[in-house]
């Protein structure tokens, strides 16, 4: 009689543009391997040289940042390390239309050969990346090999919500990354964006004219969604409005714990100062999760 061979435990690795609150993957299997942001000639690791804050004051200074994927040899370093260890790796980012990070991933993975690597391009950013990542490591904590979190992932993606208001389009603009939320440009300087991130792309939602319609209309669109498993507050340099927002979509599902999630450097560089937003998982059958 033949024995089965007992399956891997599952590890997860992501990248920094996920955006996590401060220790909310505290004890979860999970690595970040952070990208790298470029500043008046200085190389920075997201997240890790360079805080939010911090970036937030050379951004008001009106330097623009060039932002890069991380090298193909620290993802090698990281899953060399786990393999090392026994793992099955989940590696779960940021949409590879969005990034070159899938693509130093794929290249650590054919370095390494492994076929216990698993890539997953979740089609999004920020904690619609993050929120993903959460589960796929309750997942693997739980005792679920990776092909299993893979499967889930490949569903579970499609229920991310994502919408911002953004103060203006420049950064997108400036950053290459504007997509169809192009047709908003030329619009009067008052006008405040709202996009969403879906496949990949970023498209345009709608323009409002006050700071205060926008989230009225954030709060619509939350409505529009409900109800989430999960819900993240994201904002870049807009605390006190965040707080506010969060408190109302709180009302809206009591039962939430609902972080604030301050936007990183990485992604930062594109929304601009001023961005709020939400992001939240819609609720979903979880058969065979």
């Amino acid at each position: 009689m033949e024995m089965s061979t007992p399956s891997r435990p599952a590890w997860i690795v992501t990248d920094s543009t996920a955006d996590f609150p401060p220790g909310l993957i505290e004890g979860m299997p999970v690595t970040v391997v952070p990208l790298i942001v470029e500043i008046e000639g200085r190389s920075y690791r997201d997240r890790v040289d360079l805080s939010p804050d911090e970036f937030l004051a050379k951004l008001r200074r009106g330097v623009l940042p060039r932002t890069s994927q991380p090298p193909a040899g620290a993802f090698q370093e990281v899953y060399q390390d786990l393999l090392d260890q026994g793992y099955e790796i989940v590696s779960i980012h940021i949409a590879a239309t969005l990034s070159g990070t899938l693509n130093s991933a794929s290249a650590a993975t054919q370095a390494l050969g492994s076929d216990r690597i698993h890539l997953c391009d979740t089609g999004s950013v920020s904690m619609g990346l993050g929120w993903l990542v959460i589960e796929a490591a309750e997942l693997a904590a739980s005792g679920q090999p990776a092909a299993a979190i893979v499967q889930y992932l490949e569903r579970r993606r499609q229920h991310v919500r994502l919408f911002a208001m953004l103060d203006t389009l420049e950064y997108l603009q400036k950053g290459g990354r504007i997509g169809r939320a192009a047709a908003f440009l030329g619009s009067a300087l008052q006008v405040k964006p709202i996009i969403t991130v879906r496949d990949g792309a970023v498209e345009p939602v709608e323009r409002v004219r006050t700071f205060r319609r926008g989230v009225e209309r954030l709060l619509d669109l939350a409505r529009e969604h409900a109800p989430f498993d999960r819900l993240a507050v994201l904002h870049l340099d807009s605390e006190g409005p965040a707080r506010e927002l969060r408190d109302q979509l709180q009302a809206l599902q009591p039962e939430l714990q609902i972080p604030l999630s301050k936007i990183g450097t990485v992604v930062g560089t594109y929304a601009g100062p001023g961005a709020l937003g939400f992001v939240g998982l819609v609720q979903a059958a979880r058969s065979g999760s």
